[in-house]
């Protein structure tokens, strides 16, 4: 029978890439600071700001004023072609419907042989969803208008709106050529490329804006997006490199890089990363945070603690921050300040689960496992998908010899995520433990459909068949498990010391013991 001590150790905990508007799981497992938004929303909000701006304009004020008048009184007021676009541009900005189209049909009946009234009209069939409609007018004023920036990007908006993505980018690009703002035309292509998964056209086409545009903080950060969407991250270290060879003070250019080399794992060159952009912006508490998680997947703890800290002067505090100095604290094994911190967590969002996760592994490590159990239900309650937590739970019932609570858990888990290798092991050992051998065999064949070449998995499967009698099975699988990790067969010597009683095994060993062991 299988002894306790063979329970394998919860995995330790990750961490979540915190952004503008998402959070995005790194292949660590672990979250960081990630400001990545959809670029025509940026372009949107920056053309807002530069209209509003361009709103308080005291010519355009005047010109509104001017307007608003006329329309009160009835006087004769005359407003040449361009003083009538500005007009209706600041209404169809604003979004009033009303005031848009009396514009419309004023500047139309002062100016009736002009066409930029009629592109006008679509775009505010366009705001009011009547797609057809501002189509109908832009394709009666095609032949008309080749060559009119105007009318493209309204017909490309239009396509978009509508979802005719093919189209939409056929029509920004036919002013590319001639546009003052070529860098706009391809971030809307990019748009389009994105809204029918075609990230790479996409990347190419924002990397295209970036050449003329290197200062855009929203294009970097989109590019870095699309980077993270294909896990390019070799790519993105490259290309962020060199963009930083040319552009050395681009915060969030050093911030991405930083983000991509934590997702190769190249922590060190990340910290490295992440403090030039601190020193780019000492009140950068986004690079602050990210740091801080990548000091805490090389365990220097006290030094990721300093760092989330830092991001509390910086910003209202956020229960993440004080459930990772938690964790931090937990694994520096100060359960006080640790509990302290979770709390605090809790104080801020009652909600967040791995705050109710981090408060019950002090529970148990204070042998109040009872009371543990009920704050893993409460997290489990809130994230029901997240396996760390069921597979924590499925553990602590499986030491208390609860089994026939760990294994629905453990089948939870292992449904969910076929690659958690520690859960499909201990779900095999509550079957071993009850000398259910052969459902603890089916369990670890299950496991190797989706780990193959996991030693551990089919060293613990060989103990297994060994105990069942099925010794040549055993061997069979202990010969494989050495050819892919030779040092884990001290797992299996646990669990049977007298194999190395056993010639054959002993000649197992020999043969693929490497020089110098």
């Amino acid at each position: 029978m299988c002894k306790i001590s063979e329970i394998s150790a919860p995995v330790e905990k990750r961490m979540p890439i915190f952004a503008l508007g998402l959070f995005i799981m790194h292949k660590d497992g672990r979250t960081s600071f990630y400001v990545g938004i959809n670029l025509k929303f940026a372009a949107e909000f920056d053309c807002m700001d530069e209209e509003f701006d361009w709103q308080q304009d005291d010519e355009t004020s005047e010109l509104v004023s001017r307007f608003e008048t006329f329309l009160k009184s009835g006087e004769g007021h005359f407003f040449d072609v361009e003083e009538f676009e500005a007009i209706i541009d600041y209404y169809l900005d604003i979004q009033q419907t009303s005031m848009t189209q009396k514009a419309i049909d004023w500047a139309s009946e002062q100016h009736p042989g002009s066409n930029s009234f009629k592109i006008r009209e679509a775009r505010l069939l366009t705001q009011e969803a009547k797609y057809n409609q501002a189509l109908k007018i832009l394709n009666d004023l095609d032949t008309l208008e080749k060559g009119n920036e105007e009318f493209y990007l309204a017909k490309g908006e239009i396509y978009s709106l509508m979802d005719k993505h093919e189209e939409a980018i056929d029509a920004y690009k036919k002013v590319i050529e001639t546009t003052e703002r070529p860098e706009e035309i391809f971030s809307n292509i990019a748009y389009e490329y994105e809204s029918l998964n075609d990230y790479p056209n996409a990347l190419r086409y924002l990397t295209k804006a970036l050449e003329l545009h290197p200062e855009s903080e929203d294009l970097i950060q989109e590019i870095a997006f699309f980077f993270e969407l294909t896990s390019r991250e070799e790519e993105a270290v490259e290309f962020f490199g060199n963009f930083l060879d040319r552009h050395p003070y681009s915060k969030f250019a050093w911030f991405n890089l930083g983000i991509f080399y934590s997702n190769l794992d190249l922590f060190e060159k990340a910290i490295q990363s992440y403090e030039f952009a601190v020193a780019i912006d000492d009140e950068f508490a986004s690079a602050y945070f990210n740091m801080a998680n990548a000091y805490t997947s090389i365990q220097q703890y006290r030094k990721a603690i300093s760092l989330y800290e830092e991001t509390l002067k910086i910003e209202k505090p956020e229960a993440i921050t004080y459930c990772y100095i938690g964790e931090s604290w937990e694994n520096l094994n100060d359960l006080n300040k640790a509990l302290t911190y979770y709390n605090r967590a809790l104080d801020l969002d009652d909600k967040l689960a791995d705050a109710w996760g981090g408060v019950a592994r002090i529970f148990v490590r204070q042998n109040m496992e009872k009371t543990a159990v009920k704050y893993y239900e409460k997290a489990i309650q809130l994230a029901p998908h997240q396996d760390d937590l069921k597979f924590e739970l499925a553990v602590l019932f499986l030491r208390n010899h609860n089994l026939d609570k760990a294994v629905p858990l453990f089948e939870e888990v292992v449904n969910h995520n076929g690659e958690y290798v520690e859960a499909w092991l201990n779900y095999s050992l509550v079957m071993a433990l009850q000398d259910k051998f052969q459902e603890a065999i089916t369990i670890l064949t299950r496991a190797l459909e989706a780990n193959p070449s996991d030693a551990k998995i089919l060293y613990r499967r060989a103990g297994y068949l060994y105990r069942a009698g099925k010794v040549e099975e055993a061997y069979f699988d202990i010969e494989q498990a050495v050819k892919i990790n030779f040092d884990e067969h001290q797992d299996l010597l646990q669990y049977l010391p007298e194999l190395l009683d056993e010639p054959r095994f002993v000649e197992i060993l020999d043969l693929y013991k490497k020089p110098n062991r």
